[in-house]
């Protein structure tokens, strides 16, 4: 491994599938329930394996199953040799809700993070899936303090503080006003499990800022589908076809033009 060597898209996939076969086999070991959502189950059903120009991968995990894997990983359970796991209560750098599994390997520098972790190799992100909220008054206000504190969070995330542009001074001066990202995190986390997934018929991944979210439902981590992906096979949703559509729009299977093929912004090493 040549350490002085920037990781191409192509290599940082390679070792991306190598690590997802890997917490492919311990999760269903542990019977942790998973599927592909987001850009990798649209590779998986456009491209049989990654969107071209995608350097990451996603797996929903429903609540109860996200929360044990979690607890197994703070108490020192290894998913493999080379793995670690990034989380709010390891890393106090580290602003997301999402468990993010690593590899040791390897050294990420996005240039988009305004606080970095200690340490983040390649990665494979996985989302907590919980039920979503009503639209009684209790469940709108718990929608409102989502909101509010998912924007703080996105600011203290995403504010270069040497961008002098409107936003990064406003997200900035947020972060100055909240500063406190754990105790934040723990609010979020608080109100996402107030609308519980086992007895919702609908779930998402509540945590995105969005108006509408992505649904699936409750039993497509039950009886998941399984599809190709590159040379193997991993979990998509029973109902893979729907989510898609939902989306990305009946059009998901025609590729984007040039300047709408989003890829994160990375500079990628071997340690």
């Amino acid at each position: 491994m040549n350490s002085s060597k920037i990781l191409s898209i192509t290599e940082q996939q390679s070792i991306m599938l190598e690590m997802m076969k890997v917490l492919h086999s311990f999760l269903v070991d542990n019977n942790i329930r998973y599927v592909m959502v987001y850009g990798t189950l649209l590779g998986a059903i456009r491209h049989k394996g990654f969107i071209p120009w995608d350097n990451d991968m996603d797996i929903g995990i429903p609540r109860p199953d996200y929360d044990r894997l979690l607890f197994m990983l703070n108490s020192g359970e290894k998913i493999g040799e080379h793995f670690y796991h990034l989380h709010y209560t390891t890393d106090d750098n580290y602003h997301y809700q999402i468990i993010r599994i690593c590899d040791d390997r390897t050294i990420v520098k996005p240039s988009y993070i305004r606080n970095q972790p200690k340490r983040m190799g390649v990665w494979i992100d996985i989302f907590p899936y919980d039920g979503i909220p009503g639209i009684s008054p209790l469940s709108l206000i718990r929608r409102f303090r989502l909101y509010i504190n998912k924007t703080i969070q996105i600011a203290d995330i995403y504010a270069i503080r040497n961008k002098k542009n409107f936003l990064n001074i406003l997200g900035n001066l947020c972060c100055f006003i909240f500063p406190h990202a754990k105790k934040r995190n723990e609010l979020i986390d608080r109100i996402l499990r107030k609308t519980s997934f086992d007895k919702s018929e609908f779930v998402a991944d509540v945590e995105e800022r969005n108006k509408h979210f992505v649904y699936l439902k409750k039993e497509d981590f039950d009886n998941p589908q399984t599809v190709i992906f590159e040379d193997t096979f991993f979990y998509a949703p029973r109902d893979w076809k729907d989510y898609l559509l939902r989306a990305y729009g009946e059009n998901y299977m025609q590729l984007p033009p040039p300047e709408k093929r989003m890829v994160h912004d990375v500079e990628t090493r071997w340690i």
